[in-house]
């Protein structure tokens, strides 16, 4: 059986969940297949939710373990911590932002993006409907947006506010511990609060309607800004050395993608049956919102240079990146068959 270690504190997940197979089925999981199987670890860069359900699939349904993975997933505590440990060696894979990988390596590291998941960065700003209409950037002016203290939002908003030809303290920044960002725009501390589609967004609103309230919300890619989301990392030393696994794990991946999109209903299922704390209506919203995120058929995990190379400059820019990179340095198509025509 796959097993689920969770701490009694707050919502910490430790080393979470180990698997190579159908926890209905054990035909993956006998002591001679498992043998066989070649260990590797993903980091979720936080805590499992519906964002996660492709891996999550890919390792119930044994995708892996038919590539000769037996893959375990932990939870993680960001993406640039993430990023960094995967440096180090602490894991095989993780789930990247461009952000964290591009402030890897302009300090030396050696993290690169291998597929896309998010085929646009997945952030808005959430508000209270009742309290706030915010249709354009322009409707900020003046509102106290909370963000966590290391998260994106502190650079990346005001550089989204200088795309969209507003000044950069429109808003105020408030920094916050984000365990305490939705009861603080619920509560009224806040106007707004950065939310992610695929993970908080889904919460916020939950907790909104138990208190009477709706969220809406304004996402930055409506509004000039057409960079990348996370997706799958790995190191170049894994890749240099070990391209094969690198390209099962890809493969198996997004196998595990394309099913949790075909059958969200199952995909749900399954995170439930794996994390049964997380909440079904949530969940459910989450593995929606990330079927959308994926993009097309022909999108499923494809970075195009054009959009890499804007992906850089904005972020680049937004944290004032000293060393000058270039697209290859960032990420890699090899483990993709090239598209039908080229």
């Amino acid at each position: 059986m796959n097993i689920l270690k969770t701490v009694a504190a707050g919502l910490g997940f430790a080393a979470v969940l180990s698997a190579c197979g159908d926890t209905d089925n054990d035909k993956h999981n006998t002591g001679q297949v498992e043998s066989k199987l070649t260990p590797v670890t993903f980091n979720m860069s936080w805590l499992p939710q519906g964002s996660m359900a492709g891996v999550i699939v890919a390792m119930d349904q044994g995708f892996y373990a038919e590539e000769g993975l037996a893959v375990s997933v932990t939870r993680g505590f960001g993406g640039i911590r993430t990023m960094n440990e995967l440096d180090q060696g602490m894991f095989e894979f993780g789930y990247g932002d461009p952000l964290a990988i591009i402030l890897n390596r302009s300090n030396g590291g050696n993290t690169r993006m291998i597929g896309a998941l998010n085929q646009r960065w997945p952030a808005g700003l959430c508000y209270i409907a009742e309290r706030h209409t915010v249709d354009t950037p322009a409707d900020l002016a003046g509102l106290i947006v909370g963000g966590g203290q290391n998260s994106p939002v502190q650079a990346i908003l005001p550089a989204w506010l200088a795309a969209n030809n507003l000044p950069r303290d429109t808003v105020t920044m408030m920094q916050l511990d984000p365990s305490v960002i939705a009861a603080s725009l619920i509560e009224g501390d806040i106007d707004a609060g950065e939310c992610w589609l695929g993970n908080s967004l889904a919460v916020y609103q939950k907790r909104a309607a138990e208190a009477g309230l709706s969220v809406g919300w304004i996402e930055y890619s409506q509004f000039n800004l057409d960079i990348y989301g996370s997706g799958l990392a790995t190191t170049d030393k894994l890749i240099n050395e070990h391209p094969a696994l690198v390209q099962g794990f890809v493969d198996a991946t997004y196998r595990g993608y394309a099913w949790m999109r075909d059958n969200p209903q199952q995909a749900t299922d399954i995170m439930q049956r794996q994390f049964p704390v997380l909440n079904r209506e949530v969940t459910a919203q989450q593995i929606a919102e990330m079927s959308e995120l994926l993009g097309s058929a022909e999108q499923l995990g494809r970075l195009e240079e054009g959009k890499v190379g804007n992906t850089l400059a904005f972020l680049s820019a937004a944290y004032a990146v000293d060393k000058a990179l270039e697209t290859k340095d960032v990420y890699t198509m090899q483990f993709f068959a090239a598209p039908a025509g080229e």
